[in-house]
């Protein structure tokens, strides 16, 4: 019986061939090594660090990634250290591959932190959570807060 690389021809054609299934190997194994959790995780620490938030002092847990190619949605819980996910605050980020990193194209505030009492990222220690102070309305159709404005 012949091997699959006999039938196909001369040694330049199984030199070409081999070279070019190494090569999707390797693009392909790439390429994966960065649809993973921890992947989107440092690119969010980067992202939120260029923005100057002092990641010394929280937490943050990546809750769920979905890829979508050379895109992903992630939902990351921030929070202070030693305290638990419940006393801070989530966010929904998009991300896309760039220079074999990702990169936060779009953020936005989770609707669970609306009803958590979560902390403002960046709210200086001791403020009240959002919506209980400070002239802050919640929104049309939400229930009475004690403490809030009507």
């Amino acid at each position: 019986m012949q091997s699959w690389l006999s039938i196909i021809g001369n040694v330049e054609s199984k030199s070409q061939i081999i070279i070019a299934l190494a090569c999707l190997v390797a693009s392909a194994a790439c390429g994966n090594k960065l649809q993973t959790r921890d992947a989107v995780e440092r690119g969010i620490r980067k992202g939120v660090q260029q923005r100057g938030l002092n990641l010394e002092t929280m937490e943050i847990k990546v809750e769920n990634v979905n890829f979508h190619d050379n895109k992903a949605d992630a939902t990351v819980g921030f929070f202070p250290k030693g305290g638990q996910l419940s006393q801070g605050m989530m966010m929904h980020y998009t991300l896309e591959q760039r220079d074999n990193e990702w990169v936060i194209t779009g953020r936005s505030q989770s609707d669970m932190h609306q009803h958590s009492g979560g902390m403002q990222m960046g709210a200086p220690k001791g403020a009240m959570p959002m919506g209980t102070s400070g002239g802050m309305q919640m929104p049309a159709g939400h229930p009475a807060v004690p403490g809030t404005p009507k």
